[in-house]
């Protein structure tokens, strides 16, 4: 038996590098099958920072998509679904350069399509056996948020004429063609409203010319919040609808028969499908007729199940160590009987599984996301905590913990760790339970580490996430202070020794609970967030330029009565509360959160003599996803914490 090194919190030397964690952690999204063929692909990250396609092969992976490109795109900003499979096994992707170009995964023969100066192209859906592509287009002639234009269009890969098929709404997600390509289905919505209340499931009828017919609206008249349109291979319509607490799957069978609600016995708090601002999300497909694989989220924590429809039982495909956080694009029909499946779990690495939906057991891993070995015992397993607020309103706040853990260490006696608490973006996301090594590279060396779903969080139910709206800025940041006084008071941390940090949402998140609440911080990382509400609210992009009112806003407040809860909210007018030592990571091409947000208040901090420091990354945007950036932001952070945190053990 080895005996441990005693050493303070913080200070352990630990055996997860920062190379490994973010050069050696590949990111790995979008499995995609070819129904005619079965070839499937597979999305993954170099280390250069590229995004490339792989094959999954009887022999094993092969990359196919040559050096020089990189599968990426710009449409809402964020980016949206990546590539489809054609009919002949080409891909068809956009490339970073909001070029549409063509793929043979044989050869590495690249063509180009599309190609255009204003024109951004993604949600690609390929007809078999056809020419035509579905794509959603964004037209940005001009820059103004409100004159950008979306439609959905129709790509002929063999002429490269694109048709505008569906116009008029200011927004569309998941153009789809039906297994036999005579109809078509997207989400569509308009400003003011928002994908997670207010999609539109609409179906219309494909032409021979290249055109769209008989446009129907479906689901979500009543701001149902429709999600995730998937066809399953009888023509039946599967799709997520929120009309009471949580969101639940419906189908519509073929022959034009009535809606259907898919009820699950045990499953009533669960919900099904992602209606948020990252397009594309694939976490459920039907397999048969009556056979549907689904991801159901139950108080923030996924579950990989499969559902029979002529029964309606239900059955886990997966435990909580193996799929326990499956999120965004992960999802793929790959046969009658199984599924390609993107997540993590509690104890294990991202990873592409094929499942066998048959018989579990059977499954196995395709890829995984990390390969280097890395000894069990180092990793922290999370416990799910579910707090009662002390204040009002009275409500339940939600968040994963991970205690300091490592193998080799112990802290010496009497001795409590620093605390972490990491605030999402969205600021309607989430952080699942699945191992993620950005965490563990911290409480291997000694930190505790709070993933902090607060009001708001998606896969709590339609309640918890409707409850910011109008209190943004006000009841996340108190529940911040919630969770840290929970922990504090349970003595399991340092309560002199706790720091907040978050990006883009979970930045304004940090910077709120900074100001707000003088004193109950050692120190704060904010990267990419919002120090200004008005001049970020002028200056945003157009999927999330009325954002910011939704959720700061209640109905009927004049212009006046705007500018003053705006100012309320702002931390850059609260300076005199923002006490402790705050470091501010920014993008300089950020065209989500512009830099002037950081500039700002790094600014008036230093004219208060405030401990502030503030690193602007060149040609880095919104989601510091270059390497390099990342790198940058990892080691920024860990040198904050052990200058704010640790001198407080």
């Amino acid at each position: 038996m080895t005996l441990k090194q005693v050493a303070h919190y913080g200070t352990w030397v630990s055996p997860i590098g920062v190379e490994a964690t973010i050069y050696k952690n590949r990111a790995l999204t979008s499995p995609r099958v070819n129904r005619q063929s079965g070839r499937s692909f597979f999305v993954e990250s170099t280390p250069e920072g590229r995004q490339t396609i792989v094959a999954i092969t009887e022999d094993g992976l092969r990359d196919v998509l040559p050096r020089e490109y990189t599968v990426q795109n710009r449409v809402y900003e964020y980016g949206g679904s990546l590539y489809d499979v054609l009919p002949d096994d080409r891909l068809i992707f956009s490339h970073e350069d909001d070029t549409v170009r063509l793929l043979s995964p044989d050869t590495g023969l690249v063509q180009l399509v599309v190609q255009s100066d204003t024109l951004r192209y993604s949600s690609f859906c390929a007809r078999h056996p056809s020419p035509w592509v579905l794509a959603i287009e964004e037209d940005h002639t001009f820059t103004d948020p409100y004159k950008v234009q979306n439609y959905i269009v129709a790509i002929n890969v063999e002429t490269s004429a694109v048709q505008r098929v569906v116009s008029g709404a200011d927004f569309y997600y998941l153009p789809q063609f039906s297994p036999d390509g005579a109809r078509v289905s997207w989400v569509e919505w308009d400003h003011p409203n928002l994908p997670f209340a207010a999609g539109k499931l609409y179906v219309g009828d494909w032409t021979a010319q290249g055109s769209i017919q008989n446009a129907r609206l479906i689901a979500g008249q009543n701001h149902e919040s429709v999600a995730e349109p998937r066809w399953g291979p009888d023509g039946s319509l599967f799709y997520g609808k929120e009309t009471g607490s949580h969101r639940k799957l419906y189908r519509i069978p073929p022959g034009g028969r009535p809606e259907e609600l898919i009820q699950l016995v045990g499953l009533d708090d669960a919900e099904f499908a992602q209606a948020g601002l990252m397009e594309g999300s694939r976490t459920f497909v039907p397999l048969t007729a009556d056979l549907l694989v689904a991801t159901a989220y139950i108080n923030g924590t996924s579950r990989l199940i499969a559902i029979d429809m002529t029964t309606g039982s239900w059955k886990p495909l997966a435990d909580e160590n193996e799929l326990s956080d499956i999120s965004g694009d992960a999802v793929a029909r790959l046969g009658h009987d199984s599924v390609l499946a993107i997540g993590s779990g509690t104890a294990s690495h991202k990873s592409l599984y094929k499942v066998d939906v048959a018989n579990p057991k059977n499954s196995k891993v395709l890829r995984r996301a990390f390969d280097e070995e890395i000894p069990e015992a180092t990793y922290a397993r999370p416990e799910a905590l579910r707090v009662r607020s002390s204040g009002p309103p009275s409500r339940d706040i939600f968040a994963f913990l991970w205690m300091p853990r490592n193998p080799h260490y112990t802290a010496p006696a009497g001795e409590l760790p620093p605390l972490i608490i990491h605030t999402h973006g969205g600021p309607t996301g989430r952080m699942g339970s699945g191992l993620n090594l950005r965490t563990q590279y911290f409480t291997s060396r000694g930190y505790a580490f709070l993933a902090l779903n607060y009001t708001g969080s998606m896969g709590y139910g339609r309640q918890y996430r409707e409850s910011l709206f109008g209190n943004w800025g006000i009841v996340d940041a108190a529940d911040v202070v919630e969770f840290a006084d929970y922990i504090a008071a349970s003595g399991r941390v340092n309560s002199g020794a706790i720091g907040i940090t978050g990006s883009s949402a979970g930045g304004y998140n940090t910077l709120q609970s900074l100001s707000r609440y003088p004193g109950r911080f050692a120190g704060g990382v904010c990267v990419s967030g919002i120090s200004d509400l008005s001049s970020f609210d002028a200056a945003t992009h157009k999927l999330e330029s009325d954002y910011t009112a939704a959720l700061v806003l209640h109905p009927g407040v004049d212009e006046e009565e705007k500018r003053r809860i705006f100012r309320e909210r702002s931390a850059m007018y609260h300076t005199d509360g923002l006490t402790a030592p705050l470091l501010l990571l920014h993008g300089q091409a950020d065209t989500v959160v512009p830099v002037q947000q950081a500039r700002i208040i790094a600014e008036a901090l230093k004219k208060l003599h405030r401990d502030v420091e503030i690193f602007e990354v060149e040609h880095e945007g919104h989601m510091f996803s270059k390497p390099s950036s990342a790198k940058l932001s990892l080691l920024q952070e860990e040198r904050w914490w052990k200058k704010t945190l640790l001198r407080k053990t």
